[in-house]
């Protein structure tokens, strides 16, 4: 699947999501006061999410909600980043109809030869959240036989900015996504966005941002 932001211009602007109740964690009634509120969130949003830029729909699904709450098994609830993440994931719906598309990168190589699986798509939005600027990286899978992606993940990162809208250039300028088939960060800049030199999954050229 060739994905572009066909729908969006380099130069235009973006509004940063705002999160008007960032919830500070210090105890374990903080911590489940919060995956209450993630998960009830992205219940509530469970279903097709368009996105603006390229026009593709994604959808929340159980698999998402229990990948966010669940990272990875032995996290620590009391880790800085995945309250961060868990407080983003409440917007997660309006974080990736605004998104940016990056990139798409193909599974990790235990899963190169999956019957359903064709790449993970890879999106950035703008979100402010407790006082601070953050980056949105968000994830979602392509399976065969679908026109549906599936959203699997999001992760935030803060980065130095003020105003309350951002270019797109600024937004997909600098960023970092890690590619499991080569065990190392992928590095994006804005050179990479007006050059052909972004891949997808059946090594064909795109520019991506049209």
């Amino acid at each position: 699947m060739l994905i572009r932001n066909k729908y969006i211009d380099i130069n235009d602007k973006i509004k940063f999501i705002k999160s008007k109740d960032y919830i500070n964690v210090k105890t374990y009634k903080d911590i489940k006061l919060l995956i209450e509120k993630a998960k009830n969130n992205l219940y509530d949003n469970k279903g097709l999410i368009i996105n603006k830029a390229t026009g593709y729909t994604a959808k929340i699904t159980n698999k998402t909600i229990n990948k966010i709450i669940h990272p990875k098994t032995n996290f620590k609830v009391f880790n800085s980043r995945y309250i961060d993440n868990l407080n983003a994931s409440c917007y997660l719906k309006d974080l990736f109809e605004n998104a940016i598309y990056i990139d798409t990168l193909k599974p990790m190589k235990q899963k190169t030869n999956s019957p359903s699986e064709i790449g993970y798509h890879h999106f950035v939005a703008p979100l402010k959240m407790n006082n601070k600027c953050y980056k949105a990286l968000i994830t979602v899978k392509e399976r065969i036989n679908s026109k549906t992606l599936y959203v699997i993940s999001v992760q935030i990162f803060t980065f130095n900015y003020f105003k309350n809208n951002i270019l797109v250039k600024e937004l997909i300028d600098n960023i970092d996504i890690w590619n499991y088939d080569l065990q190392d960060y992928n590095h994006y800049d804005y050179n990479s966005f007006i050059t052909e030199t972004a891949e997808t999954i059946e090594n064909e050229l795109v520019w991506i941002i049209t």
